[in-house]
């Protein structure tokens, strides 16, 4: 049966993994929260991939063990990967140049939401989740992006940053200097700040 969580709960859930990693990521200082480090320590193996030929997912988490289809770039075809449960796939692509590091950020964060929020719908079903950018969201797709935005930019932290920043700079350059705080991507910062009324 499919749950739904409200923000408030997302908050929460959000607050229980970084305090249980390290408490000052939510209460502390703004810093670059260390995903691939919170992947980890979830007992996931991160594991990057071209998952397809186009682009078009860019990350997959998967749930059970067996072959997922991956793209041979040398090759120039589809090959079966063995993988195991509990690992996250990355597409490579997001790994080629600096300008997408936000949005590797935020790939590996919705995926490890995905394994938090969603892992008992999935197990023994065969099924991945996966992020498809072209796809129309899905409940589960955007509880993941809510979980995913809360790990990485954690709201009181946010809020120390925003006060710490605001002053003498137009919404835009606060948007600016704060996504780079957070390693996030703009889009990523300013939705994060729409949504809790800060800008």
């Amino acid at each position: 049966m499919r749950k739904y969580y409200t923000e408030q709960a997302i908050e929460g859930i959000a607050r229980r993994v970084l305090d249980a990693y390290d408490a000052r990521l939510y209460r502390g200082q703004p810093c670059t929260i260390p995903i691939e480090d919170l992947i980890e320590r979830h007992g996931l193996t991160l594991e990057f991939q071209y998952l397809r030929k186009n682009g078009r997912i860019l990350g997959k988490t998967v749930f059970d063990h067996g072959l997922e289809a991956v793209y041979d770039m040398e090759q120039g075809q589809y090959t079966l990967f063995p993988v195991r449960a509990g690992t996250i796939l990355i597409d490579a692509s997001l790994c080629e140049e600096e300008s997408s590091t936000g949005r590797l950020r935020f790939t590996e964060a919705h995926e490890l939401a995905h394994w938090i929020l969603h892992k008992g719908l999935y197990t023994g079903t065969g099924e991945s989740a996966a992020l498809q950018p072209a796809v129309k969201e899905t409940s589960m797709e955007t509880q993941a992006n809510m979980l995913g935005s809360a790990l990485l930019m954690p709201m009181p932290m946010v809020k120390r940053c925003f006060y710490q920043m605001r002053s003498g700079r137009d919404d835009h350059a606060v948007v600016c200097a704060m996504a780079e705080v957070f390693q996030v991507s703009r889009q990523a910062m300013w939705i994060r700040l729409a949504n809790h009324h800060l800008l």
